[in-house]
């Protein structure tokens, strides 16, 4: 009877000592810049209705965090209200001349294939994938030289286009393509512009994305693990020679994939 009182008092203690808290999360530190985010102790009684009205909560072991992405397009004075002071970019200009009419001209049909496979991209990134851990510095997505870096002003025939909102990487096509991070594939298809594009929901409002494949080997609704074979890379869609796109999305808002991979 003692024994058995002193193995109960040992197993609370223990157990107790040893709770777990989740889901846990190893979100970077925050990286105060356009395309970064915020991480800082949860407090209840904070009113989140301006900079973190997107956001998760998780743990750090027993520590209760606050993560918020730091949009491109952000409004820099509320950030400055709340004592924050975000760092402006210094993002380069690509200034790219096109003469091929492929390239410049889009058929009315194919117009309605983009806005069919805008409203399918939408749709995909609302999707929720549960998981209780998620792993940072993710796993690079490929071998291959930055082509062009998040945040590069783009001109076409000296036309303003949207900025460069992920991390190009250029290599021969054929090269492999790997999941950044465990997760689910919620998208497996050949679109328009991202030609053949997978995107994975890695959980904690957090998927990853990866366009031009030359080949794909994963179908919509597969689970991968970190490190895995995807795909190949390509010049599939609308490009000019082989790379992939690679895009890191934080609730809803791309942000710039270097804050996120292993540093070399």
């Amino acid at each position: 009877m003692i024994r058995l009182l002193i193995v109960i008092t040992f197993c609370f203690y223990g157990c107790a000592n040893t709770v777990s808290y989740y889901p846990q999360c190893n979100f970077p530190d925050s990286v105060l810049k356009q395309g970064g985010l915020l991480k800082k102790n949860f407090d209840p009684k904070e009113n989140k209705k301006s900079i973190f009205v997107k956001n998760i909560s998780c743990y750090e072991g027993k520590i209760k965090k606050l993560v918020s992405p730091i949009p491109f397009f952000l409004k820099r004075e509320i950030y400055e209200k709340e004592g924050i002071n975000i760092q402006k970019g210094n993002f380069r200009e690509s200034r790219i001349k096109i003469i091929d009419n492929k390239f410049n001209k889009i058929s009315k049909e194919n117009l309605s294939k983009i806005k069919e496979e805008s409203e399918i991209l939408k749709s995909k990134l609302l999707s929720n994938f549960e998981t209780s851990i998620i792993n940072f510095p993710l796993h690079h997505p490929s071998a291959g030289v930055i082509s062009s870096e998040f945040g590069v002003k783009r001109f076409i025939n000296n036309i303003p286009r949207n900025p460069h909102l992920g991390l190009d990487i250029a290599a021969p096509i054929g090269t492999p393509i790997y999941a950044a991070e465990s997760g689910l594939i919620v998208l497996a298809r050949n679109f328009f512009y991202r030609g053949k594009n997978i995107l994975i929901d890695h959980g904690f409002s957090l998927k990853t994305s990866y366009s031009h494949l030359n080949r794909m080997v994963v179908q919509e609704g597969d689970m991968v693990k970190r490190g895995e074979i995807i795909g190949y890379m390509g010049e599939s869609g609308r490009v000019t020679g082989s790379h992939l796109h690679f895009e890191v999305i934080f609730i809803g808002e791309k942000l710039n994939p270097v804050f996120f991979l292993a540093k070399d």
